[in-house]
C-alpha cells in the first residue's frame, strides 16, 4: 500500500511538471495547469489515482499545509493596522454576499438553512490565488492592492465562526440554544487560546528551542506546533485546516514568525500544488460535462455577484473607484476555505452529492479564470474610470482634493512611499509647495493628521490630476512602485502638460524606456541605481580613485558595460 501511494504521488506531480510547463509555454495561468492535473489523474480522469479516500486525504493535508503558510504570513499587528479595510471592508464584502447569494438560493426553492450556508460558500475567496497573482506583477502597492488583501484577511478569520455554525445549520442539535451558547463558548475559547499562544505559550516554547542554535530543531518544532494545534481543533470537534491556519496565526505573533515563516516559504508552491491538484482530483469531468450549460451560467452569476458587492464593499469603505473596481474583480472567485466548509457540510448532510459536485465544478472554473482577472483587475479599474459615466464617481466618492486647488508652481508627488517621504522632507527643507496624492486611506489620515499636505486621488485620472493643480504645477514626481500604475500616471500627465517636467520611479530597468516613450523626463530605476551603489562601494573597497569609479559608474549607467 505504501508503494502504491508513492507511486501515484510520483505520477502526480510527474505530470503535473509537464502540464504547468506547456501552461507556461501557452500563457495559461500554472494554477490552472495544477487543476487540470488533478482531473486528468484522478477517479473521474485516467483513474492514475484511484483511491477517493487517497484523494481526499491529499486534499485534507494539502490545504492544511497551505492554510499554515497563510496564517504564518499574517499576524494580529497587521489586522490593527489594516483595521479598516480588514473589519469596515471585509464585514461588509462578507455580509452583503451571505446575503445575496443565500437569498437567491432561497428564491430558486433552498431550505433557509442551507441558503445560508450557500452564502457562506460563495463569499468566501482565494487567498492562495490572488496573493499569488498580486506579488507576482508587483500589484500589491496598487489602488486595490492593500483593500484586496484587508478583505482576504478577514474572509480568512470568519471561516472560524462559520465552522462552528455548520452543526447548528445542519440540525443536528437536539436544543438548539444549548448548541448556540456551545459555539459562543468555543469561539471565545479560541479567541483565548489564541491571544495565550501568541503572547505566551508559544513565544516561551520556541525561546528555548532558538537558544539551542539548531535550524533542524527549529523547523522540527514549527511543524510539531502546527500539527499539534491541528490535532487539538480536530479533537474539539473542528476542522484540522482550521487548527493549521491558527497555528500558523499564533506563531506569526511571536518574534520568531519571519524565521518561521522564511523557513516554511520554499515549501509554499508545493503545498499550493498539492491542494490544487487534489481539488481538480475530486472534480468529476462526467459531471461537469453533462450540466456544463447550468454551470458557466451560475459561475458568471458568482463571478458578477461577487465582483459587485465586493468592489461596492471596498468602495464604501473607503477605497477610491478605480482601487474598488480591481478589488471587485480580484475578489470574484470561489476560495480555498470554501473546500473545507463544503466538506464539512457534505459530512453534516447540508450538501447532497450532486449539490457537492456542482459546487466543485462552479468553483473550479471561477478559480481557472481567477488569475487572468486578477492580473486585470487594476487596468479594468483604469479603464472604466475614463468614461463620462464613471468619471465622477472616480474623482468624487473619495477624493478629498478641493476643487480649486490653491497652490502654484508647487511640487507634485503622486505616492507617499519611503521616496515620497524623502521627497516632502526636502520640500518642506526648501520651503517649496508641495501637495502629495495617495490612494491608501489610512495613510492619508494619518499622514494628513501628522501635518503633511496629502490627499486622496488616483492620480492616473485627468480630472484628479486637474484638482491637484497639475496644469500649474512646476514639476511632478511619480513615486509608486507599481510600474503599470506609473505607465498610466506619465500618459495622463503628459497628456494634460506637456511641458512640465515629470521625474518617476522605475523598479527595473526594463520599465525605463516605456516610462520615457509615454512622456517621463527622467526615469530612474531602482534596481540600476542600488546596483551603482554597490558597485561604488566595491571599487572604494579596492582602492579605486574619485575620478576612476566616477568613470566606472558612469559607463555602467550608461550600459557601456558587459553584463551578462
Amino acid at each position: 500500500m505504501h508503494d502504491t501511494i508513492l507511486i501515484e504521488l510520483m505520477v502526480v506531480f510527474s505530470l503535473s511538471v509537464g502540464v504547468v510547463y506547456l501552461c507556461h509555454r501557452s500563457g495559461i495561468a500554472p494554477i490552472l495547469g495544477f487543476l487540470i492535473t488533478g482531473a486528468m489523474a484522478g477517479p473521474h480522469g485516467f483513474s492514475l489515482v484511484s483511491s477517493v479516500k487517497e484523494v481526499e486525504l491529499l486534499a485534507e493535508i494539502g490545504v492544511m499545509l497551505l492554510l499554515f503558510t497563510i496564517g504564518l504570513e499574517l499576524s494580529l499587528n497587521k489586522l490593527v493596522e489594516m483595521r479598516r479595510a480588514v473589519f469596515v471592508g471585509g464585514g461588509l464584502q462578507v455580509g452583503l454576499t451571505v446575503s445575496m447569494a443565500g437569498a437567491l438560493a432561497w428564491i430558486l426553492g433552498q431550505e433557509a438553512n442551507r441558503s445560508l450556508f450557500t452564502g457562506f460558500l460563495v463569499a468566501l475567496s482565494s487567498t492562495a490565488i490572488v496573493l499569488k497573482v498580486l506579488q507576482e506583477r508587483s500589484d500589491m502597492g496598487a489602488p486595490h492592492g492593500g483593500p484586496t488583501v484587508g478583505i482576504l484577511v478577514f474572509q480568512d478569520l470568519i471561516v472560524v465562526p462559520m465552522l462552528l455554525l455548520i452543526p447548528l445549520l445542519a440540525g443536528q442539535a437536539e436544543h438548539p440554544l444549548q448548541e448556540l451558547l456551545l459555539f459562543l463558548f468555543k469561539f471565545m475559547l479560541i479567541g483565548l487560546t489564541l491571544w495565550y499562544g501568541a503572547r505566551r505559550l508559544i513565544p516561551a516554547i520556541l525561546f528555548r528551542i532558538v537558544r539551542l542554535r539548531d535550524p533542524e530543531l527549529f523547523v522540527l518544532s514549527v511543524i510539531v506546533i502546527g500539527l499539534g494545534v491541528a490535532w487539538l481543533t480536530g479533537v474539539a470537534g473542528l476542522s484540522l485546516a482550521l487548527g493549521a491556519f491558527l497555528a500558523g496565526l499564533i506563531i506569526s505573533e511571536s518574534e520568531y514568525g519571519h524565521q518561521a515563516f522564511a523557513t516554511i516559504l520554499p515549501f509554499r508552491d508545493i503545498f499550493t500544488s498539492l491542494f490544487f491538484i487534489s481539488v481538480g482530483m475530486l472534480l468529476n469531468a462526467g459531471f461537469l460535462w453533462t450540466h456544463l450549460p447550468s454551470v458557466l451560467a451560475t459561475t458568471l452569476a458568482v463571478i458578477v455577484l461577487k465582483a459587485l458587492l465586493a468592489g461596492g464593499s471596498a468602495y464604501l469603505s473607503g477605497t477610491g473607484f478605480t482601487g474598488a473596481v480591481g478589488v471587485g474583480i480580484g475578489l470574484a472567485q470561489i476560495g480555498e476555505f470554501s473546500f473545507v466548509l463544503a466538506k464539512e457540510g457534505l459530512a453534516d448532510g447540508l450538501l447532497s452529492e450532486t449539490a457537492y459536485q456542482f459546487f466543485l465544478a462552479v468553483s473550479v472554473m471561477t478559480m481557472a479564470v481567477a488569475p487572468t482577472l486578477v492580473g486585470r483587475a487594476g487596468w479594468v479599474g483604469r479603464e472604466l474610470a475614463r468614461f463620462p459615466l464613471f468619471r465622477r464617481l472616480a474623482v468624487g466618492g473619495g477624493s478629498a482634493i478641493p476643487q480649486d486647488a490653491l497652490l502654484r508652481d508647487h511640487l507634485l508627488i503622486v505616492g507617499l512611499g519611503e521616496n515620497g517621504r524623502a521627497a516632502v522632507g526636502l520640500a518642506r527643507r526648501r520651503g517649496i509647495p508641495y501637495l502629495v496624492l495617495e490612494t491608501n486611506p489610512e495613510t492619508v489620515r494619518r499622514e494628513k493628521s501628522a501635518g503633511i499636505n496629502v490627499e486622496f486621488g488616483d492620480a492616473s485620472q485627468d480630472a484628479v490630476l486637474r484638482h491637484a493643480g497639475l496644469l500649474s504645477a512646476r514639476a511632478l514626481l511619480i513615486t509608486v512602485p507599481v510600474a503599470s500604475a506609473a505607465r498610466s500616471i506619465v500618459a495622463a500627465a503628459r497628456h494634460l502638460h506637456a511641458d512640465l517636467p515629470i521625474v518617476a520611479r522605475a523598479s527595473f530597468l526594463s520599465e525605463v524606456s516605456e516610462l520615457e516613450e509615454l512622456g517621463a523626463d527622467h526615469v530612474v530605476a531602482m534596481q540600476l541605481e542600488a546596483s551603482i551603489k554597490l558597485c561604488g562601494r566595491v571599487l572604494e573597497a579596492f582602492g579605486a580613485s574619485p575620478e576612476e569609479i566616477a568613470e566606472d559608474l558612469e559607463d555602467v549607467r550608461a550600459n557601456r558595460i558587459l553584463r551578462w
